[in-house]
C-alpha cells in the first residue's frame, strides 16, 4: 500500500488488490475454518482511502459506491473501532472510500480496505503498534487482512493467516476479467464436495514439489473452488476457456470468483486479448 500524508490530521492510502496463484483446499479444520494453501500476489488495481482524524470518539465512514455499506459491517469501520478499544485512544475518524476494486470479485478489496485502515491509523493516532500486534489484529478481522500488510507476494496456508514473504511471481502482463457476478466465499466453502489434500504429510509434499519458478508447475496450481464455480456459472468457465484460447498461457479463478486472469508473455498479446474479450464485461491490463 501506499500512505501519503496531507497534512497532521489525513492521510490518503492506496490500498492493492490480489490474485491467487494457485488456491488448495485442504479440508476442515477443528475450529471451522479450512486448511489452504495459497500464493498471493498484490496487483496494480488500487482502492483509495482517505482518513481524516476527529477530535471526538466517533468514527464515520462514506463511499462512493451504493454497494458498500459504510455502518459496522464495513470492515474497515471494524478495524477502527478494534484499533481504538484495543489502544483506549481516545480520537475517532472519518473514513471515505473510493471504490475501484470490485465487490464480490475475489480480488480481496474488502481486507486490503481493512488492512490499509489499520496501518494507516496506527500513523494518524500515533498509536505505535508493533507490526507483530498490528497482524494479530488484522487476523482477527479476516483472514486475507494479514496479508495486505505484507506489502509482499506471500505463501498463504492455515486459514489464509499464516504467510511466507517470497519473490514476485508474475511480472508479465495480466488481463483480469471482472464480471458481474457476485460470488459468496462461504457459499462456495460449503457447496465443495470434496478436498484436493486431506492431511498434513500430503500438504506438506505438496508444498515442496513446487519448483522455484511454480509457473512451471500449472498441474498444481489448480483453484480448487473453480470445480463447484463454474458449476453453478458456466460463463465464468467459458470466460477462463477463452483466455486461455487468446493466448494466456495461465489462466485461473481468483478466490472463489467471480474475477478471472490470465498471464500474457507480451503487453501486445494481452491488449490485442482484451480487445477481443471486451463484450459485457470489465477488463483490466496490468503489470
Amino acid at each position: 500500500m501506499l500512505v501519503r500524508r496531507k497534512d497532521k490530521s489525513e492521510l490518503q492510502i492506496s490500498t492493492p488488490a490480489k490474485i491467487n496463484i494457485g488456491l488448495r483446499i485442504f479440508g476442515r479444520r477443528d475450529d471451522g475454518y479450512h486448511e489452504i494453501w495459497s500464493i498471493l500476489q498484490p496487483i496494480d488495481l488500487f482502492d483509495e482511502i482517505i482518513l481524516q482524524d476527529v477530535p471526538d470518539f466517533s468514527i464515520s465512514m462514506s463511499c462512493d459506491s451504493d454497494v458498500v455499506p459504510c455502518d459496522a459491517q464495513n470492515l474497515c469501520v471494524k478495524s477502527a473501532k478494534l484499533l481504538q478499544e484495543y489502544t483506549q485512544c481516545e480520537r475517532g475518524v472519518h473514513i471515505h472510500l473510493t471504490k475501484n476494486i470490485p465487490v464480490g470479485a475475489g480480488l480481496g478489496g474488502g481486507s486490503s480496505d481493512a488492512a490499509a485502515t489499520l496501518a494507516g491509523l496506527n500513523l494518524l493516532w500515533n498509536t505505535k503498534l508493533a507490526s507483530s500486534t498490528l497482524m494479530e489484529l488484522a487476523a482477527q478481522i479476516g483472514s486475507d487482512v494479514p496479508f495486505f500488510l505484507m506489502d509482499s507476494t506471500c505463501i498463504a496456508t492455515g486459514r489464509g493467516e499464516r504467510l511466507r514473504k517470497i519473490n514476485r511471481i508474475v511480472s508479465d502482463p495480466i488481463v483480469l476479467i471482472c464480471p458481474a457476478i457476485n460470488v459468496s466465499t462461504a457459499w462456495a466453502y460449503k457447496n465443495m464436495k470434496k478436498f484436493s489434500l486431506t492431511s498434513e504429510t500430503e500438504s506438506i509434499n505438496f508444498q515442496d514439489s513446487l519448483a522455484s519458478n511454480v509457473l512451471d508447475n500449472q498441474q498444481l496450481l489448480v483453484n480448487d473452488f473453480e470445480e463447484v464455480v463454474f458449476a453453478r456459472y458456466p460463463v465464468l468457465s467459458a470466460h477462463k476457456y477463452n483466455l486461455l484460447q487468446n493466448g494466456a498461457y495461465y489462466a485461473s479463478l481468483s478466490g472463489s470468483g467471480s474475477s478471472l486472469y490470465g498471464i500474457f508473455n507480451t503487453i501486445g498479446e494481452a491488449r490485442k486479448a482484451a480487445e477481443e474479450l471486451k463484450n459485457n464485461i470489465i477488463i483490466y491490463i496490468l503489470r
